[in-house]
Order: C-alpha cells, then sequence, then structure tokens
C-alpha cells in the first residue's frame, strides 16, 4: 500500500490541490476541475479518472456542519454530474480498447426499461430524466472501466483502488480528533468524510465487501500488515459512526461467507432461520446488548421505530397505492416525500423513504422490483458455480437496503463501489497471472539462496 501512495503521490498532490482550489478558491475550480478531467482523459489516464470520479462522489456526500454559512464542499455538488459524462465520452471515443465490454447491464435492462417508462407518470420530468441518464451512464460505464482497468493493470489497479479508499477513510480518523467538526455531528457520532454515520456504514460495508472479494478472487495480494490496518481503519470507523446497519450488515457478509466456504446449502439454511426467527435473534440481541450494559451506544430506544423510518415506510406505503405497477420514474420518491417533510419530521421522522425497495418501487412500480432484484438473483445463481461468495453479498446487500435508499440513485459513494464489487462476480475476473509468476520466481530464487 506505501508502494501505491508513492506511485501516485503526484495525482494525490492533484487531488489535494482540486480540494484547496474548491474550499478556497471559489469559482477557479469550475475551470479547473472539468480541464484536469479532460487532460486525464485525453492522455488515456483511465486510472486517474475513475478515482477522481469516486473522489467527487465522496465530498459531494458532505453535509455542512450546523449552522455553517456555507457549504465548502458545494463544488464537488455542482460538478459531480460530470463524473458519468466524462467516462462515458472516453469509454466512447476509445471504445475498441475497451473491448471485451462487460455484461453488467444487460441484466438489467428490463428494469431500465420499466424505470423509463415511468417517467411518463413522473412530477417532475426534468429532474426524472436527468437522474435516469445519470443512472444508465453509470451502470454502464462503471463496469466498463473496472474491466478494462483489470485487464491493463491487474493487481496494481486493485491494490491502488483499495489504498485510495483506506486512505480517504484515513483521513476521516485524523480529522476525528484534528478537525472534530468536520467529522463529527453535533449528537457526537462520528462520519468522517462522509455526510452522515449511516451513510458512512453503508460505504463501510461495500468497502469491507470489496476488500474480501479482492483477496477471495486473488485479484491482489496484501502483506499481514496491511490486512491488519485495513481491517483496523474498517472497524475503528464503524465503531465511532454507531450504524447498527453497517454493522449487521458486515457481521452478516462475514457470517454467511464463513458458512458457504464449509457448505453453500447450510449456508441458505441458516439464511432462512434468520429470516423466519428473525423477531427472535432480535430479542437475543437487546439481551446482550443490555447484558454490556451498551444501551445508550446501540441507542435502543429507537431501534423498534428505525429511528423514525417506520414513520416513513408506513406513509410511503399508503403514497406507493397510487404507483403500484409502474413508478413515477427516477426521483419520483423524493418528488412524493420532499412536500411531507416537515409533517413527517414532527412525527419523528428525518429524511427520505430510507429503504431501497420503497424508493424503487416509488420509481419503477412492483415490476421494476422484481425485475431488478430478479436481475440480482439470477446474477447470484449463475456466478455461485464459481465462487459462493456472491450469496453472502447479496444477503448482505438485500439487508442494508432495507434500512437505506441509495440502491436508487446514481451520483453517490456507494453505487460506484456496488457496481465495481458486481462487476467483479460477474466477469469471474482469473487471478493476476504474473502476480503470481512473480512470486513463484521469487521463491524459487528463496530456494536457491538457502
Amino acid at each position: 500500500m506505501i508502494a501505491a501512495y508513492k506511485e501516485h503521490s503526484q495525482f494525490i498532490l492533484i487531488l489535494a490541490i482540486l480540494y484547496v482550489i474548491g474550499v478556497w478558491a471559489g469559482p477557479v475550480i469550475y475551470i479547473l476541475y472539468p480541464l484536469f478531467l479532460f487532460l486525464f482523459g485525453l492522455r488515456f489516464r483511465y486510472f486517474e479518472l475513475f478515482i477522481i470520479g469516486v473522489w467527487t462522489l465522496m465530498l459531494a456526500d458532505y453535509v455542512p456542519v450546523e449552522n455553517a454559512t456555507h457549504d465548502d464542499l458545494q463544488f464537488a455538488k455542482d460538478l459531480k454530474n460530470l463524473v458519468p459524462l466524462s467516462l462515458f465520452a472516453f469509454f466512447v471515443r476509445d471504445r475498441i480498447s475497451f473491448q471485451p465490454y462487460s455484461k453488467l447491464i444487460l441484466y438489467f435492462i428490463p428494469f431500465l426499461a420499466i424505470a423509463t417508462l415511468g417517467l411518463t407518470d413522473s412530477i417532475n420530468l426534468t429532474v426524472g430524466m436527468q437522474k435516469t441518464v445519470s443512472y444508465i451512464l453509470m451502470m454502464l460505464v462503471v463496469p466498463m472501466y473496472v474491466n478494462k482497468l483489470n485487464l491493463d493493470d491487474g493487481e496494481y489497479f486493485w491494490k491502488a483502488l483499495i489504498t485510495f479508499l483506506i486512505g480517504m477513510l484515513s483521513i476521516g480518523l485524523v480529522l476525528r480528533f484534528a478537525a472534530p467538526d468536520i467529522a463529527m455531528l453535533k449528537g457526537g457520532r462520528y462520519k468522517g468524510v462522509l455526510g452522515n454515520p449511516n451513510g458512512l456504514g453503508v460505504f463501510l460495508n461495500l468497502i469491507f465487501i470489496l476488500w474480501i472479494v479482492v483477496k477471495e478472487m486473488r485479484l491482489a495480494t496484501f502483506t499481514k500488515k496491511e490486512n491488519v490496518y485495513i481491517f483496523l481503519v474498517i472497524v475503528i470507523s464503524l465503531v465511532w459512526s454507531g450504524s447498527r446497519n453497517g454493522m449487521m450488515s458486515i457481521v452478516l457478509f462475514y457470517v454467511v461467507h464463513r458458512i458457504v466456504k464449509i457448505n453453500w446449502f447450510l449456508a441458505v439454511i441458516a439464511i432462512l432461520i434468520f429470516v423466519f426467527f428473525n423477531d427472535q435473534i432480535f430479542d437475543v440481541l437487546l439481551t446482550i446488548i443490555e447484558f454490556f450494559g451498551l444501551e445508550d451506544y446501540f441507542r435502543v430506544d429507537t431501534i423498534e421505530e428505525g429511528s423514525g423510518r417506520k414513520i416513513a415506510w408506513v406513509f410511503a406505503w399508503s403514497e406507493i397505492q397510487n404507483y403500484y405497477f409502474i413508478g413515477g420514474g427516477f426521483g419520483h420518491d423524493e418528488h412524493i416525500m420532499r412536500p411531507n417533510y416537515y409533517w413527517l419530521s414532527k412525527k419523528g421522522h428525518e429524511g427520505g423513504v430510507h429503504n431501497s425497495y420503497f424508493s424503487m418501487w416509488f420509481d419503477s412500480g412492483i415490476l421494476g422490483v422484481i425485475s431488478y432484484f430478479g436481475a440480482l438473483i439470477v446474477i447470484m445463481f449463475r456466478q455461485m458455480k464459481f465462487n459462493y461468495i456472491v450469496i453472502a453479498f447479496v444477503v448482505s446487500l438485500c439487508f442494508n437496503v432495507t434500512y437505506e435508499s441509495w440502491l436508487v440513485a446514481s451520483l453517490n459513494p456507494f453505487t460506484i463501489i456496488y457496481l465495481t464489487i458486481l462487476t467483479i462476480i460477474i466477469a469471474n475476473f482469473a487471478p493476476n497471472v504474473e502476480v503470481e509468476h512473480v512470486n513463484e520466481t521469487d521463491s524459487n530464487s528463496n530456494e536457491e539462496s538457502k
């Protein structure tokens, strides 16, 4: 990982300069940022183009501290639309070199068609069309870039990607002490460099899965110290965030993954037990929490109501009846929830639907929900013959999106990592032969020296 930092030191400096200019130099960033995207693409620096996209989406997720006079990272929110557009533009220009193309988007064509059809009932057609184009572009280009970078750079890409992601999380840990106003909410919960603790929990879950999948697929090798550092950064961030959804999603993924290694059928039985006896399991967890005196940390008093989520879910279900089979297109959930924020907050709920199933139902109807998760199930069954880790991934994802709506959005730091994981699973990337050859050569030389 240190080697990756050294290798990309100039690029890291460019990101730092862009950040400083974006925060303190006002409108200058609106000239420099597109210029750098153009230069990276012009010189075929696709890794830098991909990483700057992830970086921008992470910054755009940031929410200014309470009573702030302005949002220092507003530039990222304004410029994030350039991420899918620039990735798509350079993909089209150099489309021959991207072959063989990733087939991920083919699984979701029925869902995208249904969601697009739903725009006929959109409350805000302009916003709906923008979100539709953005969603389609991200689902198209992210797998293409991941596929190309894996073929071109192999382990070099995967180690650099995870190094960057862990580096951003590490910055959050430092800010926890150096600038707590940035990394902490007023209530004392840690959010790092992201917008809120629950969003950080989603991000940590996806980073953890990506790390395990990369190791499981032998796409990259990490030293013992590197693995320990990655694990500690994720765990410390998770504990500080207090994200119950993030914790449970990671535990589910890890437990199912370990059981799958023993027997995949046993893992399915364990999943069914969890689904049908979740109330009893929930009661046991509460007993354990109370035994260790962690009621305040886990906010036990808000667990049953899901921190106000049930209020939003009841309201969402009543509104969904008007868009049962086909929804109102992307963004429709926001158009329904936003006018009702005030009275929902009076009842104890802050925010949107906080449930990807309901959000997707609003946007694409029950037909869209079936087509989307039907595609995931097809992917799971097709890829099980290569690696059963896909079962753990789908289980963790399905639980995680029960409490967050990020699955129907495209320009956030979660979707790009999620699509990266899906691309790995679908492509069933072969291990990096070059790395294995180097390791084999090193081992032979060591034996000769002995």
